[in-house]
């Protein structure tokens, strides 16, 4: 149970997808959007954990760190509501990484394990290469309304 006294979401009951944003000179960024998909509500309090996953399956080189804005919080979601996570990577080739092709292998797939929980749910991904070693970041997740990023 959670501090407010819910269960926490557990992965079966959850969905995603991500939204890209507007990229910058050498980093790109995404919205990674988790739905409740289940039939009661839950709580997602933290970072959870990302993987990169390629077409065989395999993960391919991931660092995920957590950035301290915005904070954990305790996101309530009732059936159908969503949390946000924003996302952010680096682009350009680290020093050792080919430059002349993609700086590593190719994902098609991002693993989503929820904050404290052991089994992991996916979504496409479609954003290119992540630079520096898989190099990912972003803050916890936050709450947001079911229509706001539709």
């Amino acid at each position: 149970m959670t501090a407010s006294g819910l269960p926490a979401c557990q992965a079966a009951h959850l969905s995603g997808r991500l939204r890209p944003g507007s990229p910058e000179v050498g980093h790109r960024r995404a919205t990674l959007e988790v739905t409740n998909r289940g039939d009661s509500t839950c709580v997602i309090n933290g970072y959870g954990d990302l993987r990169l996953l390629g077409a065989d399956a395999r993960t391919v080189p991931t660092d995920a760190w957590r950035r301290a804005h915005p904070a954990a919080t305790e996101v309530v979601l009732a059936p159908g509501d969503l949390a946000v996570r924003e996302l952010r990577w680096s682009a350009n080739p680290d020093e050792g990484e080919p430059a002349g092709g993609p700086c590593r292998p190719e994902a098609v797939r991002l693993e989503i394990t929820p904050p404290d929980q052991a089994e992991s749910f996916g979504v496409p991904w479609t954003l290119g290469p992540v630079c520096r070693g898989g190099w990912i970041s972003g803050g916890a997740f936050t709450g947001s309304t079911p229509n706001a990023h539709r």
